[in-house]
Order: structure tokens, then sequence, then C-alpha cells
């Protein structure tokens, strides 16, 4: 981890999972302005290499009731191999900002998600995080090996996983599993007595949105209507953003960043 930040599991969860489920829905309404050919079935892009945030776990959690046979269905994948990652989104900014080269990830394995069924469709899908609803093609990436996206679209996705991060301030970052596994054993704790493992990171606010220039005026436009967006009677998003940042008065607590710049 590049950066040290002071993490609060406990700090405002209802309010992010709000601001979470808002970049939801913005994305997936953008994603029908565009041809993708994704659908029930295809899931060469459902990998146990998913990144998340604490706040979209702890929203995800929300919704599954049987948490036990939720462990029981993970366990097997305890020690599987599976990316995980060396620095968050907003570092990874900030890195390549100050024209540096974020740490190699060497570590990506082609195993499935262990929510997908025989038939290759997704368990939870209902309940998706972002690092599953972002992934989208224009041509069925067994063709190429890859998914195909419009460069505007992936600048525009590029943005959200940073503003992700920035919502989750005070909070984790890393593998989708990771994440699960530790919320999942130490739920009931108190904050102070939990132990963070070395791999999941802590969040830090965007230091700017990394995008090339020609795709600025189509990601400000999304993001406008995001900011604008209703989450309750009496905020919208960006206002509901901006409490959450102010009252987490989260400052480093210890930072290599200037020796690693």
């Amino acid at each position: 981890m590049i950066g040290v930040m002071p993490v609060r599991l406990d700090y405002a969860p209802r309010e992010k999972g709000l601001l979470v489920q808002a970049v939801y829905k913005i994305l997936e309404e953008e994603a029908q302005n565009y041809s993708f050919v994704c659908r029930a079935g295809c899931a060469d892009c459902c990998t146990v290499n998913l990144q998340a945030t604490s706040a979209e776990v702890r929203l995800f959690l929300q919704k599954i009731e049987d948490k036990k046979a939720l462990y029981q269905l993970l366990e097997p994948f305890r020690a599987s191999p599976r990316l995980r990652p060396k620095v968050t989104p907003n570092e990874m900014a900030l890195l390549y900002m100050s024209g540096k080269e974020p740490p190699a990830e060497d570590d990506f394995v082609f195993s499935p998600c262990p929510f997908l069924n025989p038939e290759g469709l997704c368990k939870v899908y209902p309940w998706r995080i972002f690092g599953c609803r972002s992934v989208f093609s224009l041509k069925p990436c067994r063709e190429s090996g890859i998914a195909e996206m419009p460069l505007a679209f992936f600048s525009l996705v590029t943005v959200l996983m940073q503003l992700l991060e920035e919502i989750d301030i005070a909070g984790l970052y890393g593998n989708f599993l990771d994440l699960l596994f530790f919320f999942l054993e130490f739920e009931g704790q108190k904050p102070e007595d939990i132990v963070i493992p070395e791999y999941l990171l802590s969040n830090r606010e965007a230091p700017d949105f990394a995008i090339p220039p020609d795709h600025e005026e189509y990601v400000r436009g999304v993001l406008a209507r995001l900011y604008r967006e209703e989450v309750t009677p009496e905020q919208n998003f960006k206002s509901l953003l901006d409490k959450i940042k102010e009252g987490a008065k989260v400052k480093e607590a210890l930072s290599f960043l200037g020796e690693a710049l």
C-alpha cells in the first residue's frame, strides 16, 4: 500500500450505501446508450479477480439472508490464487498524474467466480458489485479474447471507480472475496478489536479524474446528472458526498507517497 489512511469501518454505512446505489444506477442508465452484446450465460469476465470497496461489500451483504450458507460457499476459495491489488484506483490515478507507473498487477488468474452456477448464470446478479456491472463489450469476448468497450465509456467506468473509492472514505479496498471473508468473520466485533489484513488497502480521495481530455465533456455530463441525483428527500448525491467527506475528517496518518513519487 502506498498511502496509509485511517480506517473507520463503522462510519456512515447507510449513507455510503445510498451513494453506491446511485453510482450503479447512473452506470446502468448510460450503458443503455450502447449496443453491448453481453447476455445471460456469457461469463468469461466472471472470475475471482474482482475488486471492490468495503461500502459495496457491506451493501452486498445486506441482501444476503443466510450468511452461514454464504460462508460455506466461499470457504473452498479461501486459499485460492486471486488478484490482490497493490494500489487503490485513486492511488493509481495519482501515480499516473505524477508521471509514474503503478506497480504491476501480476497475479491475475482465470478461475471462475464462486457465484456462478453450472449454466454460467450469476446467483447474486441483482446485488452484484461495480466490478461486475462495469464490464461490457461490443463483441462477444470469446471472439477476440477481450472485452471491446468504447473508449469514452471506459473513461466513465474509470471515473466511477475513483468515485466509489472516494464515497468509501475511511473504508477499505481489495479483492471482493477477501473483503467478504473479512466482514463475515469479524461481524459483531468491536471496531477497535478488528485487525485489518495487509492485503486490504485504505481508501483515499480522488486527486483528480484520470481521463483523456477528449472524453472530459462526455464524462462531466454524466457526472453532472449523477451529482444532481436525489439520494434522500433532503439531499442530492453531491451534497451527501460532501457531508460524508467532511464528517470523516481523515488525514494521512502515515504516508510514503512522497518518497514513492
